[in-house]
């Protein structure tokens, strides 16, 4: 009857006993409503995030090609649209968390359409020049922002809690085929028209997202009513203090931290070692890593089953030490190269969606909804930050034993070494209360902490 059947005994109403108060369950539908409603919604979601995933791509593209780019330059594209988060993520949790979330989205669809929709018309006046698309990026970053603070915090509001898990776990399929294709359809794309043009179709791609928020019935309840006096630091402290207070988030978050670290250092010093140390060129280089990208999308498909099998702390256990796999990349210096890169790469990647799935919805069932926005807002702008650090540990470090130890064995090491840092990780959850904990808990099993 639908990917969103539940058991009988969980969708009777019953009450729970909590420490504060009973909560009252509500009876999952097994159609109707909540199940179109999802249907458009992932659709659009797929869209936008396809949609983002190809202009990250074309961006860097057209200022190469049609610019001439330096590296510097390029860089400097790529870190606006990266800096969005850590610049605006908490101020658009408090938004989010003062507002209806629906119409935010609205909002920051239209805003990248016409963020992106920018390009090919300064193109066509023949104005267009590297300040435009650095603009243009960091419009689109920060409409990215919103849309993605308000799209996490509003699907809550549109499903019961016992769907999130497979809704969160169908979103995460999206995102996984967007990053493994986006490459691939903007290059095509770009080559049949023009980077120009290729961005105007991309923008015209966001009305689908547009129609399909508007088709959404589900009424969404309106937002809390702020506190006398709150002040934006007020609120955006209480966002901080409601993720770090709690003791499910808070070794989650610092889990979080260290695996994007050691993820990241181990995507930036795998490319060293599959170019300078393997002698790979750039179409096998792709092929790897499209076939590592099949990992993450059946990671995907079955998120909401490994976390029903197994129980929230160890899914969320076995996705950290999934980093530790790295370690044996450098087997490739022996066995046969690609075949062992596809191998441990792809093993890895199965995990990256399966935590990503977890932890959302983790956060969306044990934060109060008048602080959901900030916690999940607080939440992505810590990830966020440690991303380009560890983008930068990770070339350090390849560049550090490289010229100690000779190319192959110093960025072998290097790989070996980022892989390890997700022992860091699986420490902060076996010494959390998450290690014994099953079944996600509600709100008021585990309140995320005071809004003062």
């Amino acid at each position: 009857m639908g990917w969103w059947r539940v058991d009988q005994k969980t969708a009777r109403t019953t009450k729970q006993k909590t420490s504060r108060k009973a909560v009252p369950e509500t009876v999952v539908p097994e159609s109707g409503p909540a199940r179109q409603d999802f249907r458009w919604y992932w659709l659009g979601q797929s869209v936008s995030v396809l949609g983002h995933q190809m202009a990250i791509f074309l961006f860097p593209t057209i200022a190469i090609v049609m610019f001439h780019a330096s590296g510097l330059w390029v860089g400097a594209l790529n870190a606006v649209g990266t800096a969005a988060y850590p610049v605006l993520g908490l101020f658009a949790g408090v938004l989010m968390d003062r507002r209806r979330r629906r119409p935010a989205m609205l909002l920051a669809t239209v805003g990248t359409m016409l963020a992106l929709a920018w390009i090919p018309f300064a193109a066509a006046l023949g104005t267009m020049g590297m300040a435009d698309l650095c603009l243009a990026a960091l419009a689109a970053g920060a409409f990215g922002v919103l849309y993605d603070v308000a799209n996490q915090s509003h699907l809550p509001t549109l499903l019961p809690r016992e769907m999130l898990a497979r809704a969160n776990a169908r979103l995460e399929v999206s995102t996984s085929l967007a990053l493994l294709g986006s490459p691939a359809l903007g290059g095509l794309l770009s080559q049949a028209l023009s980077g120009t043009s290729a961005l105007a179709v991309i923008a015209g791609s966001f009305l689908i997202p547009v129609m399909t928020l508007l088709r959404l019935r589900t009424p969404e309840p309106p937002a809390p009513p702020r506190r006398p006096g709150a002040s934006l630091f007020a609120e955006m402290k209480a966002g901080v203090l409601a993720l770090w207070r709690h003791p499910l988030l808070r070794p989650a978050t610092v889990a979080a931290v260290i695996r994007n670290l050691g993820n990241t250092a181990a995507s930036t010093v795998s490319l060293l070692f599959a170019y300078r140390t393997l002698k790979f060129d750039p179409g096998t280089v792709g092929v790897l890593f499209t076939l590592v990208g099949l990992g993450g999308v059946a990671g995907a498909w079955t998120a909401d089953r490994m976390l029903a099998r197994f129980g929230l702390g160890r899914t969320l256990i076995a996705a950290s030490a999934s980093g530790v796999l790295w370690v044996a990349a450098p087997l490739a210096l022996w066995l046969p190269a690609l075949p062992t890169l596809i191998v441990v790469g792809a093993s890895a990647s199965v995990w990256v969606p399966v935590w990503n799935a977890t932890v959302t919805t983790l956060r969306q069932s044990v934060t109060r909804p008048d602080l959901l926005g900030r916690v999940h807002a607080t939440s992505r702008t810590i990830n966020f930050c440690a991303i380009p650090l560890g983008a930068l540990l990770g070339g350090a470090l390849a560049d550090l034993l490289g010229g100690a130890m000779g190319a192959a064995a110093g960025t072998g090491t290097a790989l070996a070494l980022a892989g390890l840092t997700a022992l860091g990780a699986v420490a902060a959850l076996a010494c959390s209360p998450l290690r014994t904990v099953r079944n996600i808990p509600g709100v008021d099993e585990g309140e995320p902490g005071e809004a003062g």
